[in-house]
């Protein structure tokens, strides 16, 4: 392991533990206040558990197949800088259809970073899986017909005009910052 990522560990692990504290405080505070609620929040957070630890290992040997299967190159070619229009279409219109949690997708998105999509993709990839198709029977159900429609029609352009905005912009600061200035 390099030096960077032992880095990156540390600080991830020095930060999981310092949440882990705060929360065990607040969750001590409640059960002194409260030992009912005290109970209930231990229920609560064991079946959130319980729920999201086999997304995420799923997930996770989702990522590590597509490290193993996929080299930088093909998905470069994909979902990078060089494949213009057709990466960012393909970014704005999966996440639709995908679920999964923050849990899920970001550690996905950071691979797919590291592997070689472009900025402007995954920021169309975020912003249109918020964006979700399996919820919108529930959305036709609460808001309407119309409504769901609009909103579906109206993710897949905006995702890529924010993935495409967003490229812009990181990479000014990132010129700003190698020139010396901000």
């Amino acid at each position: 392991m390099n030096d960077k990522r032992k880095i990156q560990t540390h600080k991830i692990t020095r930060d999981a533990i310092t949440y882990l504290i705060i929360a065990f405080f607040i969750w001590g505070i409640a059960s002194m206040l409260s030992l009912s609620k005290g109970f209930l929040i231990g229920e609560v957070v064991y079946s959130t558990f319980v729920n999201i630890i086999e997304i995420i290992i799923a997930v996770f040997v989702i990522i590590g197949l597509i490290q193993v299967w996929i080299s930088p190159q093909k998905l470069s070619k994909i979902l990078g800088k060089e494949a213009g229009w057709k990466g960012l279409a393909f970014a704005s219109t999966i996440p639709l259809f995908i679920g999964g949690s923050l849990f899920t997708i970001f550690p996905l998105m950071k691979m797919l970073r590291e592997k070689g999509a472009s900025n402007a993709v995954v920021l169309a990839f975020v912003s249109a899986w918020c964006g979700k198709v399996p919820l919108l029977p529930l959305e036709v159900e609460f808001l309407g017909v119309r409504f769901a429609i609009l909103r579906i029609l109206l993710i897949i352009p905006f995702a890529i005009a924010i993935g495409i905005v967003g490229e812009l912009i990181l990479e000014r600061w990132r010129a700003v910052k190698y020139d010396g200035g901000g």
